[in-house]
């Protein structure tokens, strides 16, 4: 099972790139329908390609999360797969096609426990985004939670 969830993961991936590839495409086009006379032709054009490529980023946003979260239940139930390495969350993917996840994202993320609090977390030694984490516990009552973050960080 654990081979199936990695080739899920990796034909996620692939998609995503695939995605990008075409949204690329998508604004070269725009580009030149942007020369175009001033006609609701071009107009509905233009429409037509903006939405197609937000389809297109809504479409990848999603496929990066189920992404994040496969990998996430793997490293959570590794025990039950007798997975010895650890899955990586693979940031770097959404860095190369310009879809970076926001700080927004990971807080977002890290709050919900999709991605661990940890030192392969990109915001773990990002000193506002711990006291923000903090935070958000205290407003939330979730002492335990931050408890635990400040042991993390002894």
């Amino acid at each position: 099972m654990n081979e199936h969830l990695q080739q899920t993961i990796e034909f996620l991936r692939q998609h995503v790139l695939q995605n990008i590839e075409l949204i690329k495409v998508n604004e070269a086009h725009i580009k030149e329908v942007l020369n175009w006379p001033i006609t609701p032709e071009r107009t509905k054009e233009l429409n037509e390609s903006y939405t197609f490529s937000k389809k297109l980023l809504t479409e990848n946003n999603e496929f990066i999360n189920l992404q994040v979260s496969l990998m996430n239940f793997l490293n959570k139930y590794k025990k039950v797969f007798d997975i010895n390495e650890i899955v990586n969350v693979d940031v770097a993917n959404s860095e190369k096609s310009n879809l970076r996840l926001t700080r927004d994202d990971f807080f977002k993320l890290t709050v919900q426990n999709d991605i661990e609090y940890n030192p392969s977390h990109p915001f773990y030694h990002d000193v506002d985004f711990y006291n923000d984490l903090l935070k958000f516990f205290q407003e939330n009552e979730n002492y335990e939670k931050c408890s635990e973050l400040i042991n993390k960080k002894r």
